[in-house]
């Protein structure tokens, strides 16, 4: 944000002076808006929706009906800076160089730079007085000088009844890239390579568990899963899984699942905590155990979070027809960020 200072036009010389009014005859009769200043939203080029705020000490008191102000290259002309749009320009309630700006018509010419603010009734200007304007374009060449000009009157036609005049000089500037890049991060970590159901029995569960944390830094967050795996098989027997959908653990009948939960029957397991990971579908309901032979998603993350701390926790049921063995099967964990 850069604040500019008034360039009044009056000069000592009468040569000049005489110069000048040729250019403006309104200026003839005109007082002058004098210690002027302006703040844009921001100064670089072709910024869209920028905000000018021209600033003056010294206002005319009376009533005034119209405030014109022209963006120019050259003071007095009708020559609008390359690349400045005002066609969406508007009268800021905020401006407080009359009392009522928001019952002032705005009338955009947007290829002279012209913008003219009018009000019938008229208004009582104040001083010290800002004029805001919104919604402007700014131009599309650095570092070259520019105007701001604002002349006010008594009447709604912009050219008679002069009252005060000042102008603004004022740039645009290339803007100063300020860079810096943040490499991708994706935590993962498994608390063990094995989890011993011990000896199965058909009149109790079977349970083990161990944790998986995960965080990543991605805008979408993660998606973690298993990959397809076998049911818990001994040799050519197989102990049949709870199914994709999940059930609650029955001894005496063969099951196989797992959940990411804080379960009580049997009691195993904890609810994830820490970050914004949650457990998916079938795998997040306490006491139901789900298992899919062909891989399932078992939790996600959105958005970028901290670790999240999940309990995967496993369960096995067998029949008393459940031919002897040893049962197992292997798990493979995978965890893909979401950029």
């Amino acid at each position: 944000m850069r604040t500019h200072s008034l360039r009044r036009l009056l000069a000592p010389a009468t040569g000049i002076t005489l110069a000048l009014s040729l250019l403006f005859p309104a200026m003839t009769s005109a007082a002058g808006l004098t210690a002027g200043s302006m703040i844009l939203s921001t100064d670089a080029i072709s910024a869209t929706g920028v905000s000018y705020t021209l600033s003056f000490a010294n206002v005319t008191s009376g009533t005034i009906k119209c405030i014109d102000i022209r963006i120019t290259d050259t003071i007095g002309s009708d020559s609008k800076p390359t690349g400045v749009d005002v066609t969406s320009t508007l009268f800021n309630s905020a401006s407080t160089i009359i009392s009522s700006p928001a019952s002032w018509g705005v009338t955009n010419n947007n290829t002279t730079g012209h913008i003219a603010l009018t009000d019938a009734s008229g208004d009582t200007t104040a001083t010290p007085g800002t004029i805001v304007l919104t919604g402007i374009t700014n131009g599309s060449v650095a570092d070259t000088t520019y105007y701001v000009e604002v002349n006010t009157y008594g009447n709604t036609d912009c050219s008679t009844g002069p009252v005060d005049y000042g102008a603004i000089g004022y740039v645009y500037v290339n803007g100063v890239l300020i860079s810096g890049s943040v490499n991708p991060s994706l935590g993962f970590a498994i608390s063990s390579t094995s989890c011993s159901l011990g000896t199965l029995s058909s009149s109790a569960a079977s349970s083990c568990s161990h944790t998986i944390s995960a965080g990543t830094n991605a805008s979408s967050g993660y998606t973690l899963s298993y990959l397809a795996a076998t049911d818990l098989t001994s040799g050519s027997n197989t102990i049949s899984d709870s199914g994709t959908s999940g059930a609650t653990s029955t001894p005496g009948t063969e099951q196989f699942g797992l959940n990411l939960k804080n379960n009580a029957t049997p009691d195993v397991g904890a609810d994830p905590s820490g970050g914004s990971g949650t457990a998916s579908t079938h795998y997040d309901t306490a006491d139901t155990f789900s298992f899919d032979t062909s891989g399932a998603t078992v939790a996600t993350a959105s958005s970028y979070t901290t670790t999240t701390t999940f309990t995967a926790s496993y369960l096995a049921n067998i029949s008393t027809s459940t031919k002897a063995g040893t049962y197992a099967t292997t798990m493979t964990y995978n965890i893909t960020a979401n950029y």
